[in-house]
């Protein structure tokens, strides 16, 4: 195992640099993943959008949901803002999934080679961008389509992308350092994961929340990737002070991942 950068900026320059090793893992993964089946990684899309269909019928058909007060939250615009909230929430729940077990299932990596554990982590990611970047291509196409058009916010997007990358990859770090510890992980975090769906803003923005759910609201990390990409993508207000102490929090949360996983990097090869 080589030794783990000193700290966290240096470890994301350093991924950055070892992209090229990351790539065949996360290719091979893929490949694995859709093997025989008819559609491949097209899957990456049909799930979200049957995902977005049933929420749709429920949320818009049975209560009559509304997207507050935004132009166009009725009708397409409520069904475009959902997609777009269910896009990274689905993107940053599947990394913190499967990250629990990722040491794991690389145990080969983890006991016989001379390997960059941490971009275990990043391989994961680069698999689920993949899909993430589909289902972006899709909202797209549909927001040009049956919404409101394209429009020069698109421009932040890449930015909205970064900071969800960046808090997929501190959940990669944390959950996977702590999963070889606590295996009962693998069976929490799903769970979790599906009640904090109806905990972050994805079927309603945060200015619509109660006040005890606007509390919660603060303190997930969730909201401002969600809320930063739905600002992109359509133009929609976005709380800067919140938005400001919540990309704080992440950076602090990233040092804090990063110093978790190299303080227990070094048993990683007995616990496996």
């Amino acid at each position: 195992m080589t030794p783990a950068p000193a700290n966290p900026v240096q470890a994301l320059a350093r991924w950055w640099r070892q992209l090229p090793l990351a790539w065949p893992l996360a290719k091979r993964d893929i490949m694995a993943r859709y093997r025989g089946s008819l559609v491949g990684v097209f899957w990456a899309l049909l799930a979200p959008l049957a995902m977005v269909a049933v929420y749709t019928l429920v949320f818009r058909g049975v209560f009559q949901a509304r997207w507050g007060s935004a132009v166009g939250g009725d009708g397409y615009g409520y069904v475009l803002r959902l997609f777009a909230g269910l896009t990274v929430f689905t993107a940053v729940a599947e990394v913190a999934t499967r990250a629990t077990r990722l040491i794991q299932d690389n145990a080969n990596l983890v006991k016989r080679v001379v390997f960059p554990l941490d971009l275990l982590g990043v391989a994961l990611i680069m698999q689920v961008t993949l899909h993430t970047l589909l289902q972006m291509a899709v909202l797209a196409l549909m927001i040009v389509v049956v919404g409101d058009g394209w429009r020069l916010s698109w421009l932040w997007l890449p930015l909205a992308l970064a900071w969800m990358l960046v808090l997929q990859y501190t959940l990669a770090l944390l959950m996977s350092a702590l999963g070889c510890y606590l295996r009962d992980l693998q069976h929490l975090v799903p769970v979790a994961m599906t009640g904090l769906m109806f905990l972050s803003p994805v079927f309603y923005p945060v200015d619509a929340a109660p006040p005890a759910l606007a509390f919660i609201l603060s303190i997930n990390p969730l909201s401002a990737p969600i809320e930063v990409f739905r600002a992109a993508w359509f133009g929609d207000a976005i709380n800067l002070q919140a938005a400001l102490l919540q990309g704080l929090g992440l950076v602090l949360a990233l040092a804090a991942a990063h110093w978790i996983f190299a303080r227990l990097r070094p048993a990683f090869a007995d616990l496996v």
